[in-house]
């Protein structure tokens, strides 16, 4: 073992063969000695090479003996690609070819579907079977190769292929995003296409996915998503000490994931967001900056003796009722949402209704049987940040800021809310789907988003204004899925 490991303190990696925490190199053109400098740095970190699409077929075959004897020695598996087995679909071949891959020395398959344009998911589940029989590290693949044919498939399509190849006989599924990384769970850009991947989370065992991964920053996104155990396809050769690396926190982008006082951050968009944050059973501070959170704070400022937050117009009855849709006052409201028309006269010591375009929905949403939810934004975001904080800790939780949004879209000014309320926490690592937006003057981007135009063509200026004013409350309030009250 490396010496710095212990003088570190670092977890080696578990010892091979793996059953998470695996990577595996795509070899697009290596020869003896790439495979032979492959091995001497990085070996114990690469679980699996395939050599990639159908190549196999054309090297010089004691060259492709050679080396896959030397990358079976090192206790990696070898594997020819997905396109290889799909060409010996094509020409009637797929049992001897699988024989005469046993015979060269390959020990692993891949078996997909990505590009052929007639193999039907049974062909498909009976080449799994075919190669687990002959003994294979067999691994299938879901996803397709062209753009508009992957897009096409939906993710329940996806989880049900990953399913029926477990139950074949897959030790792993690949996730399809080709060696560039634009398909699947990412976009053409090569972003994240983290609704398609959150719900694939949800659904399936993680750790029965290889996810090709081939960009560094998609590597990123995946080990703090996933943690550091994570199973990573499609890196290069050349990448496999990088990738490493970030597993151990040895590289800036995973730095600060493995520091002794980090938090693990999410940051969340809407309802379905606190839908996440809730299935983990997070810390969550849901973030309506315009103007509900705002508004809820005010409330037990001004002494309410509790909040009752509904979704629908028709359910705002109580002593004191507050609604708004599209930021205008309900007709059947007391008061629209707004933090300046609060006060102790009407609302101290009294019970107080609240429905609101999203924020009321994304806080019923927050609360399930693990989960603990707070109210936050700019106003109280030190309060709020400190409090999340010390549950998270007592409780060994996560904590999840989930900005309300606008149609179901990012607002500014949630997004800086939600920042704000970042900062506050500390020494955060962020993850999820949401990006920060770091505002160097609340007052002008909270009155030139459009929530903020909105609400100005509607009269309500000042509070916007008010709503973008930094730390005016120690308030925190506190949802149990029935009541808001002050948390103490």
């Amino acid at each position: 073992m490396n010496p710095f490991v212990s003088c570190l303190g670092l977890v080696p990696r578990s010892v091979k063969p793996r059953q998470s925490g695996l990577t595996m190199v795509l070899d697009k053109f290596m020869g003896s000695n790439g495979t032979a400098d492959l091995i001497e740095t990085a070996g114990e970190y690469v679980d699996v090479v395939k050599l990639g699409w159908g190549s196999s077929v054309l090297y010089p075959e004691a060259a492709l003996v050679k080396k896959v004897g030397m990358l079976r020695d090192a206790g990696v598996h070898v594997c020819p690609g997905g396109t290889f087995l799909e060409t010996a679909f094509e020409h009637g071949k797929v049992e001897v070819i699988l024989d005469l891959a046993k015979e060269i020395g390959f020990d692993a398959i891949e078996i997909s579907n990505g590009i052929h344009p007639d193999m039907t998911r049974d062909d498909k589940l009976r080449m799994i079977r075919l190669a687990t029989e002959r003994g294979f590290h067999t691994m299938s693949e879901v996803g397709k190769k062209l753009p508009q044919e992957d897009g096409a498939m939906t993710y329940q399509q996806r989880i049900q292929e990953v399913r029926e190849d477990l139950a074949a006989g897959a030790r792993k599924v690949i996730m399809e995003a080709r060696e560039t990384g634009t398909v699947g769970i990412f976009k053409a850009d090569g972003k994240i296409n983290s609704e398609l991947a959150y719900e694939l989370f949800k659904h399936v065992d993680p750790d029965s996915i290889l996810w090709e991964a081939p960009q560094k920053e998609q590597q990123v996104w995946l080990l703090r998503q996933l943690g550091p155990e994570v199973n990573i396809g499609n890196v290069p050769p050349s990448d496999v000490l990088s990738l490493e690396s970030m597993r151990h926190g040895l590289r800036a982008d995973t730095f600060r994931d493995h520091c002794k006082n980090s938090s693990c951050v999410f940051l969340e968009l809407g309802v379905g967001g606190a839908l996440r944050a809730q299935r983990r059973g997070d810390v969550v501070v849901v973030v309506d900056a315009l103007r509900a959170s705002a508004t809820i704070v005010e409330c037990l400022d001004k002494g309410a003796r509790e909040l009752i937050p509904v979704v629908s117009a028709q359910d705002l009855q109580g002593e004191v009722t507050i609604g708004e849709r599209g930021g205008a006052k309900l007709p059947n409201a007391d008061l629209g949402n707004s933090p300046r028309e609060i006060t102790r006269e009407v609302v101290g010591g009294k019970s107080v209704v609240i429905t609101s375009t999203n924020g009321t929905e994304c806080i019923r949403t927050a609360k399930g049987p693990n989960s603990v939810v707070l109210i936050g934004t700019v106003t109280n975001c030190k309060a709020v940040a400190q409090a999340a904080v010390r549950i998270a800790k007592e409780t060994g939780r996560n904590i999840s800021l989930v900005a309300a949004g606008r149609n179901n879209l990012p607002a500014i000014e949630d997004r800086a809310g939600v920042t704000e309320i970042m900062k506050c926490i500390g020494n955060a690592t962020p993850r999820g789907t949401l990006e920060p937006c770091f505002s160097d003057n609340l007052e002008r981007d909270f009155l030139s988003s459009d929530s903020g135009v909105n609400l100005i063509s509607l009269g309500y200026i000042d509070d916007v204004i008010y709503c973008s004013r930094l730390d005016i409350s120690t308030s925190v309030p506190i949802f149990d899925g029935e009541r808001i009250v002050a948390f103490v």
